[in-house]
């Protein structure tokens, strides 16, 4: 809930949101910075807890701040939903960065979640690529114990090269694994291949289907439509077809893939005219006119922005189309309005994609956001720091090398650093 975000430039709203500016700020507050922390990982204050990342900053501020990773089990300690453990998601994420980073204890509370039975799933995936590692030893007898066959069938099922290790091993030294293994490979082998579909003609079909359906086109319309008149037809049923409320999913999805892969001066044309911060339609027009509008639509768009700024969380989705758009049109007048919301808004992919625009359009992001975005909690705009960032900056170049160096840091991004450094000591 809104209620539930600190202020922006607090200590506990940078840690909330992801910033890197949590980094230094929370190294310089550290006992107040641990328990904010704790209160974080406890209760994940993700925006989108499916997409959003937040376990690389969370996992270098347990290690610098020598956080006991036992309290990190405050955030299983309520029931679990039978349906996944999504309140342990933060915290697991944290405890696999610090595996990777060598930090003692790490495997071990992975192997007490492990031992909690609330998500066996969860628990296999984080262990399985430590279960070399020394904290790791008894691995398989603590899982044979915790889990029975089906409980184990299910964990393995899409989820592991079975042909990698740790299984082979296992299956070797245990008759139930060799078992539940044999079994899955069989329903494997016996699975149908699914038979390849044009999903754009699906899509056409679809819409065309629930257009007839609800009158708006007659069947004879809905026949032999090439490329134009298929544009046509879709840019005239699209707006009913969105504002009705009773259209199943697919075919609303469907129709607005549609529309994005439009680009024709006909339906640049329908955006100009349908775009809004009010309802599906002018949602969507926004999103033709952010993908396909030029020069000349970049005003309107920054007032859509601007005006969807002050509606906080409820338009973030749209606040993100608009940025894309400005950023594809390389507009500078909005330079002012990415950073306000790179500093304030609650989603890190937002804050990503303003850091990849002020990146395009502000001749002050080298020495100031982009510094702050090599310790961001997304590696993407981590990523974005990497490129831009001016080394003549304080920590800078001690930063870059640290990112080639961590365990827990994104491949590329170590590997950009690298290059990056490199090509810096060749001039």
């Amino acid at each position: 809930m809104e209620e539930a975000w600190a202020a922006a430039d607090s200590l506990l709203g940078m840690i909330q949101r992801g910033r890197g500016a949590a980094y230094p700020a929370a190294l310089a507050q550290p006992r107040q910075a641990r328990d904010f922390l704790i209160d974080c990982i406890a209760d994940d204050p993700r925006w989108d807890h499916q997409v959003e990342s937040r376990g690389w900053l969370y996992a270098c501020l347990v290690k610098e701040l020598g956080v006991d990773l036992r309290w990190l089990r405050a955030a299983y300690s309520r029931p679990a939903d039978p349906g996944g453990d999504a309140d342990a998601w933060l915290a697991i994420d944290v405890l696999e960065d610090l595996a990777r980073a060598q930090v003692e204890g790490s495997v071990t509370e992975l192997r007490y979640y492990l031992r909690t039975g609330r998500d066996l799933d969860l628990a296999l995936r984080a262990l399985v690529p430590f279960h070399a590692h020394p904290e790791a030893r008894g691995l398989l007898d603590e899982l044979l114990e915790v889990a029975d066959d089906e409980q184990l069938g299910r964990a393995v099922a899409w989820s592991f090269d079975l042909g990698a290790p740790p299984w082979p091993q296992w299956r070797a030294q245990s008759p139930r694994v060799d078992r539940v293994l044999w079994a899955e490979e069989q329903r494997v082998a016996q699975r149908r291949p699914v038979p390849h579909v044009d999903r754009s003609a699906a899509e056409r079909e679809r819409i065309l289907d629930a257009a007839v359906e609800r009158g708006l086109l007659s069947p004879g319309e809905a026949t032999g439509l090439d490329d134009s008149r298929w544009e046509a037809t879709l840019l005239r049923v699209a707006p009913q077809l969105l504002a009705d409320r009773s259209l199943p999913a697919a075919a609303r999805i469907a129709t607005r893939r549609q529309m994005m892969r439009q680009h024709s001066p006909d339906a640049l044309a329908w955006a100009r005219s349908k775009a809004g911060l009010d309802g599906t339609l002018g949602h969507q027009a926004l999103a033709m006119l952010s993908a396909s509008g030029e020069a000349p639509d970049a005003a309107e768009l920054l007032d859509h922005l601007a005006i969807s700024s002050e509606g906080g969380q409820d338009s973030i989705a749209v606040q993100c189309t608009l940025v894309d758009g400005l950023t594809r049109l390389a507009y500078r007048p909005a330079a002012p309005i990415f950073e306000s919301l790179f500093d304030t808004t609650v989603y890190s992919y937002l804050r990503e994609r303003c850091a990849l625009g002020l990146g395009c359009i502000s001749g002050d992001f080298a020495r100031g956001r982009a510094v702050e975005c090599l310790t961001d909690a997304e590696a993407g705009t981590r990523g974005v720091g990497v490129t831009h960032a001016d080394l003549s900056m304080p920590d800078v170049r001690e930063r870059l090398v640290r990112m080639a160096e961590d365990a827990m840091e994104e491949e590329g991004n170590r590997r950009a650093a690298s290059i990056r450094i490199s090509l810096e000591r060749c001039w």
